[in-house]
């Protein structure tokens, strides 16, 4: 008998990359930067600057993900950039999905936008490998953390949404955020004790914690179903928060995935997979 590592690997393998890519215009974050891009008039450097930028500032927010992305794409389009850095700082002072931890935000952008700033890094979207290092380099870092890979996919959607044929490398691992750990709880990829009766608290608790094991597990699901962990992370993220938003009630996830025109014969599998432990609680 399939283990649901390997179920979920058939579901994705038989969806195919292309699906997933389709299915990536429609993630709200993706639809952000497209509007940011047109706003700015195909500025790719600029646009991409401003995503890099607000990814790596994009951690326990004070509202939604994908509410935070829509005002970032308001903001710099209402306001565009003459001074990178400083229009950047002023962004996050005035941010409301910002404010806690708001100093910590400032000092991060501080330090990482004037060795940014000077690049060109749209040079780098031919190969997103390249501009991880570049990040992991600019932040210091190891480079598995989440903040980090989310800027890279950030930057793969910033490319496709300028019109730049963009592709993800299979080596980078999955973000690790307090959404794909709840997903990694309940579909079981990742064993914890008792029931996920509390999984709220228990993915806030672990997902630095055990944040290897989650990204290993979802590398996994990558290899066996050949869409690599950036790609499959927009499955996770947008699929996820729909089984969250509804508590885990399957239909109407699935009726909000219609109405966001998701829907594919093969979601409500994938699905019951992704909520496994938390449906019906």
């Amino acid at each position: 008998m399939s283990s649901t590592k390997e179920k979920i690997a058939e579901i994705l393998r038989e969806l195919g990359i292309n699906w997933v890519r389709n299915f990536e215009v429609r993630d709200p974050q993706y639809i952000a930067v497209s509007r940011l891009c047109r706003g700015l008039g195909h500025d790719v450097e600029m646009t991409l600057k401003l995503t890099v930028l607000n990814a790596l500032v994009s951690y326990q927010l004070t509202g939604k993900g994908e509410d935070h992305w829509n005002y970032f794409a308001n903001y710099f389009i209402r306001n565009r950039p003459t001074d990178l850095c400083g229009d950047f700082v002023n962004y996050i002072i005035n941010s409301r999905y910002l404010a806690r931890f708001r100093d910590s935000r400032l000092k991060r952008i501080k330090g990482v936008c004037p060795q940014m700033a000077g690049l060109s890094i749209s040079n780098y979207l031919s190969d997103l490998a390249s501009l991880w290092r570049l990040i992991v380099r600019i932040m210091n870092a190891r480079g598995d953390e989440k903040t980090i890979v989310f800027a890279v996919k950030m930057a793969y959607y910033v490319g496709r949404a300028c019109g730049l044929d963009v592709n993800v490398p299979m080596d980078i691992p999955i973000p690790v955020d307090y959404r794909v750990t709840v997903i990694t709880i309940c579909s079981g990829l990742m064993p914890v004790m008792g029931s996920p009766s509390n999984v709220a608290d228990l993915a806030r608790e672990l997902m630095t914690r055990r944040r290897a094991e989650i990204q290993r597990a979802w590398s996994e699901v990558s290899r066996l179903s050949g869409i690599p962990p950036l790609n499959l992370d927009s499955i996770i993220w947008v699929l996820g928060g729909l089984l969250i938003n509804s508590s885990f009630n399957v239909d109407k996830a699935i009726d909000e995935a219609k109405t966001l025109n998701m829907y594919n014969e093969k979601i409500p599998e994938l699905l019951h997979l992704l909520g496994g432990r938390c449906i019906d609680r």
